[in-house]
């Protein structure tokens, strides 16, 4: 079955979904009535279970409707910005859409319509046009008219009927992946299924609805290349945010966002590397809708070729000066300081970071027990001595395995000594990082020529002979040689996720997986109350928000409370996950002896196989909850020591 009459079949299921829940009530009530008649006692006992059945009904229905679609980004209006509504009535106009209720900017690279529904999607109350900033930065003028025609017309589709089903499917889907465990999800994800495998192909109908919209209001060319540019602009917005942005959030300052990506986009070597990246990413795309098939199909469409808009698309915004800049203030870079061109950014975030791997060194120094001397000349006898892996181990990983373990102390030593140097050159002024879009900060001597740490540095670090030349090229370069930093405190603990709760020694605990180690909190949730939590919406969102408040504070913060419970990952000696039927167990062997970082409850362990060795059991429960990625965090703090039972719990 194909085209409206499936759509049609999948709007009835969705419309039977809450006749038939009404008429169950209904039904009880008119058998309570009719019963009570005849008989006044059993009517009133088939009157209580319509009232106590009438009652979850309402109470289900109340927890799968409150699903909502939150408004994302900053909102545009006309008197702001004319220029764009009017691009987008004309392309309403063209592709015979409904008028977005909103424009928003956001920070994602794609341009989508959402909708906040009614009835699961049978009604919209507000419908939101959003555009990314990376979009309106990277993107041509008429590339981004094809994106934009792409996204409204997709509210057309080949009939009404499956855009009202493809609108109930995605409010349906997005109610499955809102409700926690409970009664209530178990009962609509079976149904979610069902309507989900009537329904799946409005979503291919109105894609290539969408598609066709854009060939017919930009043409062909400028459609195809719209659609292929996006997975660039994707795969290029988050190498510029982890390479760039990162800097600038680092210290403390704004840069210009939308240009920097500009130019990040266009640098002659950035450029044909993405394009490659991309091209690779849509060959190996899969599914029933790849990119590549949509290509296809586009350039088999009638249409006659438009005269390309090559302008910057930020150029459909009034006064992008100005616009621009307020516009990034509000969505990206509000908690950061005054703004600041980006030669200087990276200048800064490049001394900070390389007074900052100083420090580590400094502290790598103090630990190791060798009585080094911090400084570059004490690193460098230490060196020297053959002591470079015992210098460096205090920051190595304790997970790696141990055919990684010399590769990694040679990467890291030479990483710290290499920022150490370079922060003595510009503690001395004699070097600077220089921006360069085409790749890392590149760092550049006072007299002009430029400066490769790891190049001046690794060969002295594996072959600890070379040590007396690497000396005289540094007292060449006027590098103080007795420069140190002040020992690096430890890390905070970054979280990575939270499992909610876990049993430990028959109590409950909220288990926090962070970098540095394992966290257990005493949990107060009891499991009814967890239970009611999947169908009472109140208590669902209190919990989200207890574990969201949970993620949000610093784990050294939470070590302090009450019962709670450390796991410092340079105390595990071995790990073993094993999956069971009702969820999994996770085993830890632990150095507890008085050189442990470990805070545990002596009642929590119990004596292991080998002498010095404790065991901590952690288990999982049928009720429990995830936030963050706990599992993907556990698997990169254990590493090698942990022992995965199969079939295994997927970590990854």
């Amino acid at each position: 079955m194909r085209g409206p009459w499936r759509a049609a079949l999948a709007l009835a299921l969705h419309i039977g979904f809450f006749v038939v829940s009404l008429g169950l009530v209904a039904g009880l009530l008119m058998m309570a009535g009719m019963t009570f008649r005849r008989d006044t006692v059993g009517g009133m006992k088939v009157a209580f279970a319509a009232v106590v059945v009438g009652a979850i009904f309402v109470i289900g229905l109340r927890a799968v409707l409150r699903n909502r679609v939150r408004p994302r980004g900053v909102p545009v209006d006309r008197v702001s910005q004319p220029n764009l509504w009017r691009t987008i009535d004309q392309l309403v106009d063209a592709t015979d859409s409904p008028l977005p209720d909103e424009i928003r900017i956001t920070s994602e690279p794609g341009v989508a319509i959402r909708e906040n529904t009614a009835l699961l999607g049978l009604r919209t109350r507000t419908r939101y046009l959003e555009i990314g900033l990376p979009m309106l930065a990277a993107l041509t003028t008429s590339e981004l008219g094809a994106s934009l025609a792409h996204a409204v017309g997709r509210l057309t589709g080949r009939s009404k009927l499956t855009v009202t089903a493809h609108r109930v499917l995605a409010s349906v889907q997005r109610t499955v992946d809102g409700l926690t465990t409970g009664p209530v999800k178990w009962l609509f994800v079976g149904y979610a299924r069902l309507f989900t495998a009537i329904a799946v192909t409005t979503t291919k109908e109105l894609v290539l609805a969408g598609d066709a919209a854009a060939v017919r209001v930009a043409g062909k060319r400028t459609a195809v290349m719209a659609l292929r540019k996006s997975v660039a602009i994707e795969l290029g917005w988050r190498d510029y945010a982890d390479a760039y942005l990162s800097m600038a959030a680092s210290i403390g300052h704004a840069p210009d966002v939308l240009l920097g990506f500009r130019s990040f986009m266009d640098h002659p070597t950035r450029k044909p590397a993405l394009a490659e990246r991309a091209k690779q990413a849509i060959a190996d795309e899969r599914g029933e809708l790849p990119l590549r098939t949509r290509v296809e199909l586009m350039k088999r469409l009638k249409s006659a070729d438009k005269e390309a808009d090559e302008r910057p698309a930020f150029a459909v915004l009034r006064k992008p000066r100005n616009a621009v800049p307020e516009l990034e203030d509000r969505l990206l870079v509000d908690s950061l300081g005054p703004r600041m061109p980006w030669p200087e950014v990276v200048r800064q975030a490049g001394a900070a970071q390389s007074a900052e791997k100083a420090a580590q060194l400094s502290a790598a120094a103090h630990q190791c027990g060798l009585g080094v001397d911090p400084t570059i000349q004490g690193i460098l006898a230490a060196i020297h001595r053959g002591h470079g892996r015992d210098l460096i181990n205090p920051v190595l990983n304790p997970g790696l395995h141990p055919s990684m373990i010399d590769q990694t102390a040679e990467d890291t030593l030479t990483e710290l000594l290499g920022c150490t140097v370079i922060d003595a050159l510009i503690c001395a002024r004699r070097a600077h990082h220089e921006l360069d879009w085409g790749g890392p900060p590149a760092v550049r001597l006072a007299n002009g020529r430029p400066l490769d740490p790891d190049r001046l540095v690794r060969p002295a670090v594996a072959d600890p002979r070379l040590i007396p030349g690497l000396h005289r090229v540094l007292v060449d370069l006027g590098v103080p040689l007795h420069h140190t930093r002040e020992p690096a405190d430890e890390p905070e603990p970054s979280l990575a996720g939270i499992v909610s709760p876990v049993q430990c020694s028959g109590e409950a605990y909220d288990l926090l997986v962070s970098d540095r180690g394992l966290l257990l909190l005493p949990s107060d949730a009891s499991a009814a109350k967890r239970l009611l939590a999947g169908t009472l919406a109140r208590l669902r969102e209190a919990e989200q928000e207890q574990l969201s408040e949970l993620a949000s504070r610093p784990i050294n913060e939470l070590r302090e409370r009450s019962g709670a419970q450390w796991v410092d990952s340079r105390d595990v000696a071995s790990a073993r996950l094993d999956q069971e039927k009702a969820g999994w167990s996770l085993e830890l062997d632990l150095y507890l002896d008085e050189y442990a970082m470990s805070t545990l409850d002596e009642v929590r362990v119990s004596p292991g196989r080998d002498d010095g060795v404790s065991v901590l059991t952690l288990g999982s429960t049928a009720d429990g909850v995830e936030h963050g990625d706990p599992y993907h965090g556990l698997a990169e703090l254990m590493g090698a020591r942990m022992e995965l039972d199969e079939p295994a719990l997927s970590l990854e």
